[in-house]
């Protein structure tokens, strides 16, 4: 029996992809990593585009292909190599990274779905199938490779290690596409092989160097959440040794003292050295904004600066210096005014604003002209719940976005109603409101603490309720906090 080299290359290769296929498919839906799902998708267009090209005698095949879908065969090629491009996205994180070149891509890819399938219906109207293959060929490959080489020279430019496996099976992948396409047309072979075995070498070579390179970008993903993980626990060592070691020095000082007086001058030291801890511990937790947007924030400028997008950054870096010194300047005070805290939020929803480039409205209503300049607050007490309205509601919906603040007056007290349209608490799926419990949970017990803390200090009843917003409908339709500033005096 004569070895039939293009046979044994296209059964490996479609039982690499169809176990590729399987097992990116099944992790994408668990992990919910949009890597694995579009390397999936990617996959299941490329092993049906091989289905159609097998060498084994098919009847429903050459029946299609007597038919005016005849070009299917080429179609199926645009499709896939679209999916590609979208893989390379959310692969290398593109989107967060350079959020010009995403929008780039992601136009050049619409443009190119959208032409291919406009001539394949073309071609299959006047029933010329030909029409399509010479389209594919001489129009549209020539676009792919230079778009395909361009992106692939544009991935150097990205940090990290990640990218070398796109390059490298990306590039592999290319060259020998492009040789099995036009060797034939120029009646060139190499080692005696059918041209079109060395586009099934490039594919194989292509999707086993995915999957390491999707290997690896779990292992970074794990390694970064047990690097956060160690380096919390290990500054929560610190502080508790830091604080049980000045605690046990002022109960040792106490217990030394034996005088009535001593000891009510002992006790009054004691009170007022745990307010202290109790204060550098709230000044601890007000500080302690979310790291991923002071990260995301300097990865964005750097970013407009690799663009050469001076003006721009220079603007972002005004806005964020800006935000970051009141900050320090705030962690030296008890209060500020809640006029000064929505003038923090306005600059803090206008940073979020420029990095995402979104167009999220912060509404101040206050219809009956409260001198908010005379209520007092913690300082930052608002910014978690504006921060949590953009993240985990706005961020997750299409269209208008707004946050409302409107003040009202009930009583003895002023009301703040903080609303926005998002998608609500209640909107997620089971598993992703899993993973913002604790994270959340966190986030109101310190400002539960904080506005405790800041009552019994200054004889105040503030506080704050949530509630969930539905439509007529009654779906979730956003979140509203009502905060209620009352004065026990």
């Amino acid at each position: 029996m004569i070895f039939d080299s293009t046979l044994f290359l296209w059964q490996l290769m479609v039982t690499a992809l169809f176990i590729l296929c399987i097992m990116s498919l099944v992790i994408g839906y668990y992990s919910k990593e949009k890597s694995f799902l579009f390397y999936g998708i990617y996959t299941v267009f490329l092993l049906f585009y091989f289905i159609l090209i097998t060498p084994y005698d098919l009847v429903w095949r050459d029946q299609l292909f007597s038919t005016p879908f005849k070009s299917l065969r080429w179609y199926s090629q645009v499709i896939y190599n679209c999916a590609y491009f979208i893989f390379f996205l959310y692969f290398l994180d593109i989107k967060t990274l350079i959020s010009n070149f995403y929008k780039f891509i992601i136009k050049v890819v619409g443009v190119s779905f959208s032409l291919g399938t406009f001539v394949f219906i073309y071609a299959i109207i006047l029933n010329k199938p030909d029409v399509f293959e010479f389209f594919y060929i001489y129009i549209f490959v020539p676009i792919l490779f230079c778009f395909a080489t361009y992106t692939l020279v544009k991935s150097f430019t990205l940090p990290g290690r990640l990218k070398y496996f796109f390059i490298t099976g990306g590039g592999v992948f290319i060259v020998l596409a492009m040789m099995s396409l036009f060797l034939p047309i120029l009646g060139y072979r190499i080692f005696n092989l059918d041209p079109f075995a060395l586009f099934y070498i490039g594919v194989y070579i292509e999707q086993f160097v995915f999957a390491f390179g999707l290997a690896y970008k779990v292992k970074q993903m794990n390694h970064s959440l047990l690097e956060k993980s160690r380096e919390n626990q290990h500054i929560k060592e610190i502080q508790n040794q830091v604080l049980e070691k000045k605690l046990k020095e002022k109960e040792v000082e106490i217990m030394t003292i034996t005088s009535k007086a001593e000891k009510e001058r002992l006790l009054s030291l004691k009170s007022k050295f745990e307010d202290e801890i109790h204060r550098l511990h709230l000044v601890s937790l007000q500080s302690q904004m979310n790291p991923h947007f002071i990260f995301n924030a300097l990865n964005s400028i750097k970013v407009f600066l690799i663009e050469n997008d001076k003006q721009q950054g220079i603007h972002y870096l005004n806005k964020f210096s800006k935000l970051i010194r009141i900050i320090l300047e705030n962690i030296r005070v008890d209060t500020i005014s809640l006029y000064e805290e929505l003038a923090i939020l306005k600059l803090y929803v206008d940073i979020e604003n420029i990095r995402l480039e979104e167009k999220i409205n912060l509404n101040i209503i206050n219809p009956e002209n409260i001198p908010i300049k005379y209520i007092l607050i913690p300082p930052m007490i608002l910014q978690p719940f504006i921060e949590n309205a953009i993240w985990h509601g706005l961020m997750l919906k299409e269209g208008e976005k707004w946050i409302d603040l409107l003040f009202l007056k009930k009583g003895n007290a002023t009301v703040l109603k903080i609303r926005d349209n998002g998608k609500g608490r209640y909107s997620r799926k089971p598993q992703a409101e899993r993973k913002l419990f604790k994270k959340k949970s966190l986030g109101l017990k310190i400002t539960q603490e904080r506005l405790t803390h800041f009552n019994q200090k200054r004889n105040l009843d503030y506080n704050f309720k949530i509630h969930d917003l539905r439509n007529e409908k009654g779906e979730p339709s956003g979140t509203e906090i009502e905060f209620i500033f009352r004065n026990n005096n």
